[in-house]
Formats: structure tokens, C-alpha cells, sequence
């Protein structure tokens, strides 16, 4: 995965996330919205085979770097809550 900060401002955040796609996208919004802060995000794949997918994020009294770094978080304590049961 590559990530490119293509505009930021003090409550949004526009990146490109190469390398993903509707799988992990539409994971990382769900623990987004699930954030009180958050007030958009959002993502958008211009082209399921060429296109560079976009995610937009707006936040309200927290930083939105911050809201996404504690989305994956929680998207990964939530894959290893899932291993654990598995096993």
C-alpha cells in the first residue's frame, strides 16, 4: 500500500491509497463513521481496474491523520480478535 497526501487542512484530509481497493476501504470508513469526530469520510475508485482509489476524510475538534491512524487500529485489534477465535 501506498499512500499519497494529495490535500490537507486542519479538519480534512484527501489521499490516494494505492494498492487498495473496496475491501479495505470500505473497512476503514465503516471504523471511521463509527467515530464521533468524524463528520465525512468517504471514498471513491474512479475505475475498478485503472483508477487510483481516493479517500476523503472530515473531522470536527480532532485531527484527521489522527481519526484514520485510529481506524486501522481498530481494524486491527478487531483481526485479531478474529485469529484468536479461530484458533
Amino acid at each position: 500500500m501506498e499512500v499519497k497526501v494529495v490535500e490537507i487542512g486542519k479538519d480534512y484530509v484527501k489521499l490516494v491509497v494505492k494498492g487498495e481497493d473496496h475491501t479495505f476501504l470500505n473497512l476503514l470508513q465503516h471504523y471511521l463513521l463509527e467515530d464521533e469526530d468524524v463528520l465525512i469520510a468517504k471514498y471513491n475508485v474512479s475505475h475498478p481496474l485503472v483508477g487510483e482509489p481516493e479517500l476523503f476524510v472530515r473531522t470536527e475538534r480532532k485531527n484527521p491523520v489522527e481519526a484514520i491512524k485510529r481506524a486501522n487500529e481498530k481494524i486491527i485489534e478487531a483481526c485479531k480478535e478474529l485469529i484468536e477465535k479461530i484458533e
